[in-house]
């Protein structure tokens, strides 16, 4: 392969310079790190839009559902008047092509234009990056074109096909309420019987609006899907910095050098040297990992913190072969499985005795005293050639000594953790603005379904609502009968979704493919608070935007007869 080419050529060339250090591209930190970014943008834009149009579509369905509901009986009126079910359909059809095109030419100019160059700006910020340039994809944007548009026309005729199924003397009168039928929760006598009336009546108009209760399940459970899903992956990032750069590495600075002689700035310090090349895996799968071998077992563990894949702690011994999570995931070994190593032109066969809680970079740690039996490691022939520092100075007084190595002759590159880490923290602050964009669609989806629904159940039941008026019900009562259901609903809703987001997260995780980096697959507990404090806001939103509705309805005009 063209990675076994050029690792064939960094040999030559690592024999024909000692005094240089080389890699290939894909091992630098920069370039990983960068890949990563890309991986993550790649997922979200794989998972998103489905959960986006399995939303938009129920905002399309609960919107025009509300459109023929109000124009039910202008539907029975040119039925009257002998206007045939497609001249009818037609109508609405028009007008479901026109706000969908032009709903979908918007949708394309944002997605082409406007969000990619939000995505491009926050990169550029961490990154040096050519000028944005647009690229516009036909292929895909026709597909989501017809999508969009074939969901809403077909929405809109089922819509309208249920009143047309209606004779017009049905459609110019007021729509009979569904009659009730009794809930699971009235075989429980223990529990029905305590509870209120307003309650009870509550739970039956639940289960008896059964198309409201599913639109809302579903609509609501994706919105907090997505939303729980873009927190998730912040909580990823952020969470694979903190491990890898507080509570694995232990140093502060790591040294290469080309040569070895002392080095005087580092004298008063702790620091261990460190054997470091890059070997090839020679089993099935074969493929590059970084060997890392120190001069004192015992001592390596104040350098590096080594623990399993559950965070449980364990010591570096002169037994030790341990690789890396990532590597392990991407070979499929696990603790007691042998690999094979070619490793100075001679191929060595180990057992693995752990697997390493590890984010970026793929390393294999071998005790000294096992990599010797097939290794001679010596100081003078610069096997060595790596020194970890652990100074306990100050982030200022850090900064001193690295210029001062950088300007001795013996050491060829400086890596400060503080340095890496602050690197790391930019990029991750960076997708801060694209989770922000993401919830502010998901909250805007969410408030349209539930806006929609609300209104399609307050119009249905004009004739309840008005009679709870005749006897006597306050304002807030009222509101109160009609929003409780929906309250109840969208919690139970915000669960599942908060279920359907966790899987959402670790498909995005599952899904990011980059050698050498693995995102931690875990989400805060304040990520689980926010999206449910979110949700619960914008519910409270609905149901005062949903107050003027209520109040409206002329209670002589619901009442009268229709006969």
């Amino acid at each position: 392969s063209y990675r076994d080419f050029l690792q064939e050529k960094i040999d030559i060339l690592q024999k024909e310079y000692p005094e240089l250090y080389f890699i290939r591209l894909d091992m630098n930190q920069s370039y990983a790190k960068y890949l990563s970014d890309v991986g993550i943008t790649e997922a979200v834009s794989l998972l998103f839009p489905v959960f986006f149009l399995m939303v938009t579509v129920l905002v399309t369905m609960a919107s025009m559902m509300r459109i023929v509901e109000d124009q039910r009986n202008q539907i029975g009126t040119l039925r009257s008047l002998g206007f045939g079910n497609l001249k009818i359909l037609s109508k609405y059809i028009i007008y479901s092509l026109i706000s969908s095109g032009l709903g979908t030419i918007i949708g394309i100019g944002g997605g082409v234009y406007f969000i990619p160059r939000i995505i491009y700006n926050v990169y550029s910020t961490v990154y040096n990056l050519p000028s944005f340039s647009i690229q516009y994809y036909f292929n895909y944007t026709s597909i989501i074109s017809v999508i969009m548009i074939a969901s809403v026309v077909t929405v809109t005729i089922l819509s309208v096909y249920n009143h047309l199924k209606e004779k017009p003397t049905e459609l110019l009168r007021p729509k009979v309420p569904k009659s009730g039928k009794k809930i699971f929760i009235e075989k429980i006598p223990f529990i029905w019987k305590r509870l209120k009336f307003k309650y009870k009546s509550t739970f039956r108009n639940i289960f008896r609006y059964k198309r409201n209760l599913f639109l809302t399940l579903i609509g609501i459970a994706g919105s907090t899907a997505l939303l729980l899903a873009g927190f998730g992956v912040k909580d990823s990032v952020d969470l694979a910095g903190k491990y890898q750069y507080d509570d694995i590495l232990s140093y502060d600075l790591e040294v290469s050098i080309n040569k070895q002689t002392e080095i005087s700035e580092i004298a008063n310090f702790n620091f261990i040297y460190v054997f470091s090349v890059t070997a090839q895996l020679q089993n099935k799968n074969k493929d590059f990992i970084t060997v890392l071998s120190f001069e004192d077992s015992s001592r390596i563990n104040e350098f590096i913190n080594f623990r399993n894949k559950n965070k449980k702690n364990f010591e570096f011994t002169k037994d030790s072969v341990i690789i890396t999570k990532q590597f392990a995931s991407k070979h499929n070994l696990s603790v007691g499985d042998k690999i094979k190593l070619s490793i100075s032109n001679q191929t060595i066969e180990l057992t693995i005795t752990h697997i390493q809680d590890y984010y970026f970079g793929n390393n294999v740690y071998i005790a000294k005293e096992i990599l010797e039996q097939y290794v001679t490691l010596d100081y003078n022939t610069l096997d060595y050639n790596k020194i970890y520092v652990i100074t306990n100075l100050t982030n200022q007084e850090k900064d001193v000594l690295k210029q001062k190595l950088e300007n001795n002759s013996s050491i060829t590159k400086v890596a400060l953790k503080e340095d890496l880490k602050y690197m790391y923290d930019q990029t991750s602050k960076s997708l801060s603005s694209i989770i922000i964009m993401m919830v502010v669609f998901s909250c805007a989806l969410a408030l349209v379904i539930n806006y929609n629904l609300i209104l399609i159940n307050i119009h249905t039941r004009t004739r309840e609502i008005a009679t709870l008026k005749v006897l006597g019900y306050q304002e807030f009562e009222v509101s109160g009968y009609v929003f409780r259901e929906t309250f109840i609903i969208s919690l139970a809703a915000i669960l599942i979704g908060i279920l359907l987001g966790k899987t959402l997260h670790f498909s995005i995780i599952s899904i990011i493919d980059v050698d050498g980096v693995i995102l931690a697959n875990e989400i805060k507990s304040l990520s689980y608070i926010l999206t449910f404090i979110l949700s619960l806001v914008f519910l409270g939103i609905e149901y005062f935007l949903s107050l003027p509705q209520t109040r409206k309805i002329n209670m002589i005009e619901a009442l009268k007869s229709y006969e």
